[in-house]
């Protein structure tokens, strides 16, 4: 049996959450481009589109804020083993993709009620940062301050 490396395992969760983000997004779209979906909240556009803005900002914020502490807190602790630390800074990015996804999904909900296009322009911008945090061994190595001997453990 092959053994999957801990690498795989957070690009593959990131990889999937992507795709669902993606495809959520191009199902909205859809329903939307071929009025399948009638718009039923179209005189609560302008409230949804402040309400959207100022979660899609918190969420990307707080994602981040949260992921540097955590990750601060995780560096300080020298006595974690590698591979506990592994398992640590795989949750602190669920956590913050999960903040992000929100976000997506949120506007996708919107765009639906109100069959405007802007909140999936949020949510693409959204999608796109998303992918830009793609997990990288050599990434995930310097955030967790791994040497090549710890590296090559994993």
């Amino acid at each position: 049996m092959k053994k999957t490396s801990v690498f795989s395992i957070i690009k593959t969760l990131h990889l999937a959450m992507l795709a669902g983000q993606v495809i959520f997004t191009a199902v909205i779209f859809y329903l939307i481009y071929s009025k399948m979906k009638l718009p039923i909240l179209v005189e609560h556009e302008k409230l949804l589109q402040v309400v959207a803005l100022v979660f899609v900002t918190v969420t990307i914020f707080a994602g981040n804020r949260l992921f540097k502490k955590k990750l601060l807190v995780l560096n300080e602790d020298v006595q974690t083993a590698t591979k506990d630390k592994m398992l640590a800074y795989r949750t602190i990015c669920l956590i913050q993709w999960a903040l992000l996804e929100a976000g997506v999904l949120l506007c996708g909900i919107f765009a639906l009620l109100t069959a405007n296009y802007a909140f999936l322009a949020v949510s693409v911008i959204i999608i796109i940062y998303f992918a830009l945090l793609t997990p990288v061994k050599d990434k995930i190595a310097a955030q967790l301050n791994l040497n090549s001997t710890e590296l090559d453990a994993l």
